[in-house]
């Protein structure tokens, strides 16, 4: 294929590849226990002790712990990363005041972006993590409905009931047993369930099930028939996020694959027709 050919088929693929990572970044699922890339790297950048004193204010550990993240690590990683995602902005901004003076307001609006780069890169995390855990809920509830009603008492259920779930619910609920195994009261422990999730299907199967306990009341058929709730509440969000995703996928393809396929094509055609005409008009 000639140079022209091989330059065409190049700016294609610049713009057919963004459009594919676009459409798969919502696949890709962080690994647990570790901290968001963006806090990463914002930590590693070098800054003065005393801006980031000044610039690290408080961490809401709730949402620390609601992301996934051990506090102990989490929160001051996260400080360190306002204080370099601060540095770093103000860095491009000055960057940018090299090539034309007026631009010298980007220096503190970088500062203002970088500072919560790393605030919004854990809200994610917590928000994706809090989807995943009202997601498995209701198959949580149908493994404790078939364990309760196979004879099991509450605790072994749930225990059971999460090992065979997994993911970040059945993490929380072996934390919330490991802690009841250590002399944490049960109502205390649930109760610390429902907080570092954050949800509130949570909370109220917490509460459904401390009534339960206090009452005496069947609990296979409370369970059930908050999981049926629950399934019917995941299939709404589910049909919710597929409205929201349609005009962003509509969007990529518009702006970004359907540009880089018709380049290609025409660039295909516009190579031969060259080749074509050369031959005619040839001697």
């Amino acid at each position: 294929m000639p140079a022209p050919g091989l330059l065409l088929v190049a700016a294609a693929l610049a713009c057919l590849v963004p459009g594919v990572v676009a459409l798969r970044r919502s696949a890709a699922a962080p690994a647990r226990d570790e901290l968001p890339r963006v806090v990463r790297i914002l930590g590693a950048v070098p800054a003065p002790g005393s801006v980031r004193a000044l610039l690290a204010g408080r961490v809401d550990a709730a949402v620390v712990v609601a992301a996934g993240l051990p506090p102990g690590t989490a929160v001051p990683a996260l400080a360190r990363a306002r204080a370099g995602g601060a540095a770093l902005g103000a860095l491009l901004g000055g960057l940018m005041a090299l090539i034309a003076l007026p631009l010298v307001v980007m220096a503190p609006i970088g500062a203002v972006a970088g500072r919560g780069a790393g605030d919004r890169a854990v809200g994610r995390r917590a928000r994706m993590r809090r989807a995943q855990v009202a997601d498995a809920l209701p198959d949580l509830l149908d493994l404790m409905v078939i364990c309760v009603e196979a004879g099991m008492a509450l605790d072994p259920a749930l225990g059971l009931a999460a090992a065979r779930l997994g993911g970040p619910l059945g993490e929380e609920v072996h934390r919330t047993l490991s802690d009841q195994s250590l002399g944490t009261p049960r109502r205390a422990a649930y109760a610390g369930l429902a907080a570092r999730t954050g949800s509130d299907d949570v909370a109220r199967l917490v509460a459904s099930l401390l009534q339960a306990e206090e009452l005496g009341t069947p609990l296979a058929v409370a369970l059930a028939g908050q999981a049926d709730a629950l399934r019917a509440a995941r299939r709404q969000r589910a049909r919710d996020r597929a409205a929201r995703a349609a005009p962003r996928i509509q969007l990529v393809v518009a702006l970004v694959m359907v540009p880089g396929a018709l380049l290609l094509i025409l660039g295909v055609m516009v190579i031969e027709l060259a080749a074509q005409v050369g031959v005619v008009i040839s001697p």
